[in-house]
């Protein structure tokens, strides 16, 4: 279970993936604050629940809240599945994350992802964050918004995107060229490092590697700042292509 105390989150969840909730509880005094989560509740027969403020707070274990939902926990889409649907020609937004093992990094990711249309993020298995109920509420209600595929190998992964005609670009500090040199506005993967950077073996199956550069040159960006700096270039690009196609 995923358990979730931000209102925002909990909304979101309510009507995007009723059927992923299990119950709702509000502290008694403050049914007015979250009329709106309530009234989301009922028109879905989702149970709900007021409680006193000591049975409130002894059911959710915190004091920082005066809500708390439960619901299942996220499901990822299957990654074979997005693969196989994959069609270059519609110019898929993808993004992959290469062991990002901060929840807090991982929350802000899916919530800028979620604002420049990306249309899902691939993350590995194995050394990196799950999306947990600390990412969840990170979030504030993204992770509703947004397909995420968890894969046992991301190299292999990239390198199968590849075939499938999608341009997959790294992200590295060291990259020679800066990002607004490359073409975002086909079919593309952006690739970024965890905390630690890229490794090797992602970093070659890339078709080219670029940079952020910043004006301080030892200082490098935070991965979460990153991908938003890039998910925003990418985004510039394709609504710009899409304005002259139009005139």
């Amino acid at each position: 279970m995923a358990n979730l105390t931000d209102k925002k989150s909990i909304l979101e969840a309510l009507r995007n993936h009723p059927e992923q909730v299990r119950k709702l509880w509000i502290e008694q005094g403050f049914e007015r604050h979250f009329e709106e989560c309530i009234h989301e509740a009922k028109s879905r027969g989702i149970q709900f629940r007021v409680l006193p403020k000591d049975k409130f707070f002894g059911k959710q274990g915190s004091m920082k809240s005066h809500i708390f939902l439960e619901r299942d926990e996220y499901s990822y889409i299957d990654p074979d599945s997005f693969l196989a649907n994959i069609n270059p020609s519609s110019c898929p937004f993808i993004c992959a994350l290469d062991g990002v093992q901060d929840p807090q990094n991982l929350g802000n990711i899916i919530r800028s992802a979620a604002c420049f249309n990306v249309e899902a993020l691939i993350i590995p298995k194995d050394r990196a964050c799950a999306v947990t109920s600390t990412v969840i509420q990170v979030a504030r209600g993204a992770v509703e918004h947004i397909k995420i595929a968890r894969v046992t190998n991301l190299a292999r992964y990239i390198d199968s995107l590849k075939q499938a005609g999608v341009f997959c670009c790294g992200f590295d500090e060291k990259g020679r060229d800066p990002l607004w040199t490359s073409d975002f506005t086909g079919a593309t993967c952006l690739v970024f490092g965890g905390e630690d950077g890229l490794r090797r073996l992602t970093r070659e199956m890339c078709d080219a590697i670029v940079s952020i550069p910043t004006t301080a040159s030892f200082l490098s960006l935070n991965v979460a700042t990153s991908f938003a700096i890039a998910s925003y270039e990418a985004t510039k690009q394709r609504n710009l292509k899409h304005l002259r196609a139009c005139r």
